[in-house]
């Protein structure tokens, strides 16, 4: 306890002439200061708390809202699909088939981009999916560099193939100056021997959640009716005029317009990516229209119920369910992993009939 405290309190009760009455009444105030020094302090805390996250909502709305004076981060799908199932993944990379971004298609993409922007993108994340499927993966490297001389390149990696590179790809991340940002998911890698080769090749190895933080699942939220206010989505969105995505000559504002169509071919759902949804790199005419088109909402946002986003704990191996991102169905659509449980169970009822006919039948030819 302060000690100006402790005084001021003796001070009141040294006139108390029974020395036992006199401890009661100290022990009463000690007490009294104390609990009033608790509440103060909670309530200042809870205080503080309440004003920085409405600081970060009315920061993070208002960065969304406003175009940039360039554009931070670009992510590009270098392979579509994945090494790792993750639960909800927002890329959807578990649900798509083998896919990669034409490498020719690509130089033409980053050239028109570096055209339109002057070089001035802070930086690149190549990812996907898992980027290390796509075996010429070291080759995007050299073209990327080559016209965004100055940005920052991230390769974002689960790590599981990194030890299986050869010493040409190591070659082209010391060469073109690329940064190894593996995500750490609870498998068995030898991150130990992976530093290693980083140091050995003198290429930054910096992990994309912080090496101490394993990952953890978070369930993304659609609403496949389309009901949510547009403006509200965008503005509580941690993805909007910030996690940029190149996909095909078209920058998209957040990773689910961008892929949301693997999401549609394998639930049979009609999620619809309009012209309105991204800006096409060869349509516009300066960097100032794609500036201003990242920091609007877009039609798709009102798919996104990303108020309901949230952590669900450990990292989680997806089931391919769409339950995964939605409680909703359509009322006229039946869903294609409850078809399978039907067809499970009718072939079940059925050998069950049989076995039960099987006695019966035996009964009458013996009659």
């Amino acid at each position: 306890m302060d000690k100006n405290i402790e005084k001021i309190i003796n001070d009141i009760v040294w006139w108390i002439p029974f020395k036992k009455l006199r401890n009661n009444i100290r022990n009463i105030l000690f007490d009294i200061y104390n609990k009033i020094d608790f509440l103060n302090n909670f309530i200042s805390n809870n205080i503080d708390s309440k004003i920085n996250n409405n600081y970060n909502i009315l920061y993070n709305s208002i960065r969304n809202s406003t175009p940039q004076a360039y554009i931070d981060v670009v992510e590009i799908s270098l392979a579509y699909h994945c090494n790792l199932n993750c639960y909800s993944c927002m890329h959807f990379s578990q649900l798509a088939s083998e896919k990669y971004y034409d490498i020719e298609v690509f130089e033409k993409d980053i050239k028109r981009l570096s055209e339109l922007t002057n070089g001035l993108i802070n930086t690149f994340h190549l990812m996907g999916g898992e980027p290390l499927l796509n075996k010429n993966c070291k080759d995007y490297f050299y073209i990327l560099r080559k016209y965004f001389k100055n940005s920052s390149i991230w390769l974002v990696t689960n790590g599981v193939l990194l030890l299986k590179q050869d010493e040409n790809f190591w070659l082209s991340c010391k060469n073109n100056n690329i940064e190894i940002h593996p995500t750490k998911y609870p498998i068995n890698i030898d991150w130990d021997n992976i530093k290693k080769i980083c140091l050995n090749y003198n290429i930054p190895l910096v992990f994309y959640n912080n090496e101490n933080i394993i990952k953890e699942s978070i369930k993304v939220d659609l609403d496949l009716s389309g009901n949510q206010d547009t403006f509200s989505q965008f503005m509580n969105c941690l993805g909007a005029n910030n996690c940029i995505q190149l996909d095909n000559g078209k920058l998209f504002t957040c990773s689910i317009s961008a892929y949301i169509n693997y999401f549609n071919k394998y639930f049979n759902e009609n999620i619809p990516i309009t012209e309105y949804d991204y800006i096409d790199i060869y349509k516009v005419n300066n960097y100032n229209e794609i500036l201003f088109f990242l920091s609007k909402p877009i039609p798709l946002c009102k798919y996104c119920n990303n108020i309901n986003w949230k952590t669900i704990g450990e990292w989680k191996i997806s089931t391919r369910s769409i339950d995964e991102y939605t409680d909703q169905t359509r009322p006229d659509q039946t869903r294609p992993d409850l078809i399978v449980i039907c067809k499970e169970y009718i072939q079940f009822y059925n050998n069950l009939k049989i076995e039960k006919l099987q006695p019966m039948l035996h009964l009458k030819n013996v009659a």
